[in-house]
């Protein structure tokens, strides 16, 4: 190479030279002036802007508190459930490692899913989303959906599958939490307890970084919302070495847990009885509450409605709680107003006969009739045999010149006041007086047998309550107690309304007039006498309003106490628009949860049968299988110590040719074979063993009869 080309290239490397130092110094100049300017010469306002990135403060979110039946049991609680997924992308999942245990692997997910994939399916599955996320040519997803809505044992069992038990790094299964409020009883007093609305609140400016908020939109989780919410605490940003961690200097107060006065076995029983009349007499809605007649606790409260108002085949759901809204309520309203009647001196003599007749016109109005008239009757055939004419005639004799004071003796008794009874939105009765004197006697005499007013069938089953216990107005409640952290923090005490409404003697009057309802010759609940348990009560119809407006349709109800010698528990029931009248639907539901009640020994008598049967050997809600091969594929279905518990279901026994069989704890087929054998028809619902019948086991056995049949897993 000649001197002069050399020279040359020298000069062009020294340029190249000096203009890429020339750029490195520009670069660290301007590195340097930025630097000085965030930490010398606007170091106050950098350090500012820091402190609202890391320093910034966002709420605690509190545990939200459990409601719980009367013995402890969970109605409603936070439960976790964790979606899983595998993280194909994970840079720490080695191809060598995911291929040896691929078989053992997909083994463990055929078992684990029964009846989703094989485990040759699940090799193909994983095989080729595996090879197309690690494809360069090809386009596949970075996460697997591996399963959704896992409990905490079964996250814990998947993750021990081989490949998965590497961890999370090496194997790449991800867990992502998932808080859900969960009634472990399913539509038990769904209604009663209520729902929630869950929120996801960002922490700060991450939207990624959330926790869930929960409040109640009805029941009990709307009105005790504060109460099972707690208190929100304060947490704080703080930036670590790798990463920003969340300091809580100001602990969240978790809710309280409330213990209500739900109890689990009656609110079966009336869940299943007013059910099983829904699919029979068609109601629009219907509704059931029972309540303790000492203390005033609501036992079981249910509700259906009619999923589509045009098909009945839909079936029926818990949507609203009509047990605390307000309606005409018909003749269960003779009761109360007799009960003015009694303690103003109105009436005192029961067998005081009155004129009543076919129709009586009061006061200009439209003329009141009985559907079945007598020329006259006593004061007790007025309740016995619901006479409109004979509680009307009652009522205005005194109050016809000046109908509010009516209103105002039952203002007196508390017929108008809250009961706070814990549910949102509940209703308290109202009158509709219009200030006119002559309309207003008018409405009088239809308040008398129900009509003219609207009332909350728990208000009308609280004054029944009263009776039923002698005059005392136990407020009705369905909170208990309060617990924090599992120890009791308040307990709610029985409290009162009035002291006392009636005198002891008119309540003994009042019980012996609803007694006559059903075991008078001519009373209007005659068809529910039976031998087992005694009761009375009182039926009610009316007619139904659509925008302002009688209809031909009908509401039906009874209301009533049992035992009737010693008055535990009292009841009212009301069907909305069914075929049935009030004896054959609400009465007859009334009855049925009576007749349950004594036969499980929860009226303080000895027990005839009981619906947990001990054949079982106590392990409810285990899988029972026919055969050791059902019994190995039900084991696949149980986690942990349960799979141990796995029993066989009862084989037929010898029957008594008389006797009703025994068929509790059967397999549905021999179940059916020995009852039909016996003469009996059967009828069954739900899926698995029987778990209750209808007839009493061992009972005298009437061929043709009819049997029904509850089924469960």
């Amino acid at each position: 190479m000649s001197e002069k080309k050399h020279r040359k290239n020298k000069e062009h490397i020294l340029w190249r030279y000096f203009l890429i130092t020339l750029a490195v110094t520009i670069v660290s100049a301007v590195a340097v002036y930025r630097l000085a300017q965030t930490t010398i010469f606007k170091a106050d306002q950098w350090n500012e802007k820091a402190m609202e990135s890391f320093g910034d403060v966002v709420p605690s979110i509190p545990e939200r508190g459990k409601i719980l039946a009367d013995d402890g049991s969970i109605l409603a609680a936070n439960v976790v459930f964790y979606d899983a997924k595998i993280d194909w992308k994970s840079e720490a999942i080695k191809r060598d490692t995911f291929y040896k245990y691929l078989p053992a692997l997909c083994d463990s997910l055929a078992t684990f899913f029964p009846g989703r994939m094989t485990a040759k399916q699940w090799q193909r599955e994983l095989k080729s989303k595996y090879e197309a996320i690690n494809n360069p040519k090809a386009r596949g997803l970075r996460n697997y959906s591996l399963a959704s809505n896992l409990s905490q044992s079964r996250r814990d069992r998947l993750r021990s599958f081989p490949f998965f038990n590497k961890g999370r790094a090496a194997s790449g299964l991800v867990f992502t939490e998932q808080l859900r409020r969960c009634k472990p009883y399913g539509s038990i007093a769904s209604r009663s307890i209520g729902s929630v609305h869950a929120d996801k609140l960002a922490l700060g400016n991450n939207r990624h970084d959330e926790q869930v908020v929960m409040h109640g939109v009805s029941g009990l989780e709307m009105s005790l919302d504060s109460l099972l919410y707690g208190h929100d605490g304060e947490m704080q940003s703080i930036q670590s070495t790798v990463r920003t961690l969340r300091w809580e200097h100001v602990p969240a107060v978790n809710g309280y847990d409330i213990m209500t006065s739900i109890n689990i076995g009656i609110q079966d029983i009336v869940e299943q009885e007013l059910y099983d009349m829904c699919l029979e007499a068609e109601p629009m809605w219907c509704s059931a509450v029972v309540m303790d007649v000492e203390t005033g606790e609501i036992k079981a409260v249910s509700n259906f409605e009619r999923r589509d108002t045009f098909d009945v085949s839909k079936g029926y759901v818990e949507v609203t709680n009509h047990a605390f809204l307000r309606y005409e309520t018909g003749s269960v309203m003779k009761v109360i107003s007799m009960l003015v009647a009694l303690e103003d001196g109105i009436v005192d003599n029961v067998n005081e006969r009155i004129t009543t007749g076919r129709s009586w016109a009061y006061s200009g109005g439209r003329p009141i009739t009985d559907a079945h008239a007598n020329t006259d009757m006593s004061i007790t055939d007025v309740i016995a045999q619901s006479s409109n004419i004979g509680i009307a005639k009652i009522i205005t004799s005194k109050y016809g010149a000046n109908p509010i004071a009516f209103k105002n003796r039952l203002k007196e008794i508390g017929f108008f006041e809250p009961l706070n009874t814990g549910i949102a939105g509940a209703h308290t009765p109202a009158v509709w007086f219009d200030g006119h004197a002559n309309s207003d006697r008018i409405t009088l005499s239809r308040m008398a047998y129900g009509y003219a007013m609207s009332t909350p069938p728990i208000y009308t089953l609280a004054i029944y309550n009263a009776i039923a216990g002698g005059g005392k107005f136990v407020r009705p409640r369905l909170v208990k107690q309060l617990m924090h952290d599992g120890v009791p923090d308040s307990v709610i005490s029985v409290s009162y309304v009035r002291e006392r409404i009636c005198s002891e003697e008119n309540a003994r009057k009042l019980r012996e007039m609803m007694h006559a309802v059903v075991h008078d010759p001519h009373g209007t609940g005659k068809s529910l006498r039976n031998s087992v348990i005694d009761f009375g009560g009182k039926t009610g119809t009316a007619y139904v309003t659509i925008n302002g407006r009688y209809t031909g349709m009908k509401r039906y109800s009874f209301c009533g106490f049992f035992p009737y010698d010693k008055p535990k528990y009292s009841c009212i029931v009301v069907f909305e628009r069914g075929k049935y009248g009030a004896a054959r639907s609400s009465g007859r539901v009334f009855r049925g949860i009576a007749m349950k009640m004594h036969a499980r020994g929860m009226l303080d008598n000895s027990k005839e049968y009981t619906a947990e049967v001990d054949s079982l050997g106590g392990k409810h809600g285990m899988i029972y299988a026919t055969s050791t091969a059902g019994r190995h594929t039900a084991r696949s279905f149980v986690d942990g110590e349960a799979a141990a518990t796995l029993g066989q279901l009862r084989r037929p026994g010898k029957m008594a040719a008389d006797e009703v069989p025994d068929v509790i704890g059967l397999g549905i087929r021999d179940a059916i074979d020995a009852l039909e054998r016996a003469g009996l028809i059967v009828k069954f619902s739900g899926t698995g063993y029987v778990y209750r019948q209808s007839l009493l086991p061992g009972s005298k056995l009437i061929k043709g009869a009819e049997i029904q049949l509850v089924l469960r897993n």
